[in-house]
């Protein structure tokens, strides 16, 4: 796409004022203030922060709007809602409570050293910048004309090399900034684009039929597996990291609580301007580059620009808290773990293990060149590995057997990867038609209850032995 110089020049301005804002002021240099904020994050830093980093797959949700309209809302909207809350009332207290620092150091805590190290793996995995790695490549290729691998490049310098100096205190500053411009980018498109298309009505009637149902055109199953993925929200590794960082445990439920309504609003922008790309271009425009080639069509000069500043600001903001969390899970909770690191400060390991990440992340997304599909593997993979074992930790007063924690966090995540495999090799059909991220649940959970039977013989022998 060929930018106006106006358009350009704000894009550009764009990068170097997030610079200046991410390298602004250096990170005390102890681990707690580099990854914690010295649990000092207020109010509305917070909100601003777990609301701008939740989005970073842009491109995704333009994808799957686009192809299947509203169900974009049910799809990536509603569960995350309903899974916001939960973990606002009933996880978050306990979180930030548990004094924590990480998913991986909670699990070590109640699980010992072998889970605390799985569980790192698994995060590592998880949160990986690949799908907004990808996303902000495409966006540069698209504008710029720079090759996909440049062009990823490109985006890292500008959108993570900052993380080097601050930490997550430099996170939490750029993303006051990118909360701000990507509500404002998406409010504009949304009064241009309901002034072009004049009323709800005359948008109904240039829409196929599957795009105003719920479901989209998918079938009920594959709209209940992405409910469970959503269930990555109550071990989102981002989502504990801010929760730690907060001033306390009331700030974090509130802050959740005010998210949700936050999500709740742009996931209506969001959808609103999938819809609108769907009315107004034609039905061959490749779904992932809808919302720019709708830009495109009805945005005047320096509009434009203002609106992919909002999408800029979308992916950036999670690009740069990805790349954070994955840095602190290879070098504070694998690499410091190790006897030949223990004398290093966390802090350099941390920076260390930012390079290990962002390999990572090159790799996955060279390979799923696919926000939604990258969205789709790592969740329904990961998951099973994770879930049971943190929750169960915050909730738990007592340890269950420690070595049918360590074979759940294993045989789950390795169940899922199977029948994903199978699927793949038999084009997509997956054994018995099932989702791969059952199975891995289901596994994983019924090594967790035979623990918990286990502790509960365990509790009634001592409680006869003693009444003996």
């Amino acid at each position: 796409m060929s930018l106006h110089p106006i358009d350009s020049a704000i894009i550009i301005f764009y990068f170097i004022f997030v610079w200046v804002i991410g390298f602004w002021k250096k990170s005390d240099s102890r681990i707690g203030d580099y990854l914690l904020m010295g649990r000092r994050l207020s109010l509305p830093a917070f909100v601003m922060t777990l609301v701008s980093t939740w989005y970073g797959g842009i491109l995704g949700v333009s994808e799957f709007s686009f192809s299947y309209g509203i169900s974009n809302w049910i799809v990536f909207g509603v569960p995350y809602y309903v899974f916001g809350l939960i973990f606002a009332f009933f996880i978050a207290r306990r979180a930030r409570e548990s004094k924590a620092e990480t998913i991986p150091g909670l699990l070590r805590h109640v699980y010992g050293e072998s889970s605390g190290k799985i569980g790192a793996l698994w995060v590592f995995l998880l949160a990986s910048p690949a799908p907004y790695l990808l996303t902000i490549g495409f966006l540069i290729q698209f504008f710029f004309g720079v090759s996909l691998i440049p062009a990823m490049l490109i985006g890292l310098a500008f959108s993570t090399l900052y993380i080097l100096r601050g930490g997550l205190a430099s996170v939490v500053r750029t993303d006051i900034l990118q909360f701000v411009l990507m509500y404002l980018g998406f409010i504009v498109m949304a009064i241009i684009g309901l002034q072009t298309v004049g009323s709800i009505a005359h948008l109904k009637e240039l829409l196929p039929e599957s795009h105003t149902t719920l479901t989209g055109g998918h079938t009920v199953g594959y709209i209940i597996v992405w409910f469970f993925i959503a269930l990555w929200t109550l071990v989102d590794p981002g989502f504990h990291q801010r929760v730690y960082a907060t001033k306390n445990p009331e700030t974090a439920r509130t802050g959740i609580i005010i998210a949700v309504c936050c999500w709740f609003v742009f996931d209506l922008l969001t959808t609103w301007t999938g819809l609108l790309a769907r009315a107004l271009l034609p039905s061959t425009t490749i779904p992932g580059q809808a919302f720019l080639d709708l830009s495109a069509k009805i945005l005047p000069v320096g509009i434009q620009g203002l609106f992919l500043l909002g999408i800029f600001a979308t992916v950036m903001s999670t690009l740069d808290s990805t790349t954070l969390v994955t840095a602190q899970t290879m070098g504070f909770d694998l690499m410091a773990r190790m006897r030949r690191f223990s004398l290093i400060d966390p802090v350099k390991l941390t920076k260390v293990g930012m390079g290990f990440s962002l390999l990572l992340a090159f790799i996955l997304a060279i390979y799923f060149p696919s926000v939604v599909n990258l969205w789709y593997t790592l969740g329904t993979i990961i998951l099973p590995g994770l879930l049971i074992p943190v929750i169960s930790s915050l909730y738990l007063k007592t340890s269950i057997n420690r070595d049918l924690i360590k074979l759940s966090m294993i045989a789950g995540p390795a169940v899922a990867s199977l029948w994903f495999l199978g699927g793949k090799v038999d084009e997509w059909n997956y054994y018995f038609g099932v989702e791969p991220f059952y199975p891995g649940m289901l596994m994983s959970l019924m090594l967790w209850g035979i623990g918990m039977l286990r502790k509960k013989h365990h509790q009634l022998s001592n409680q006869i032995s003693n009444a003996r």
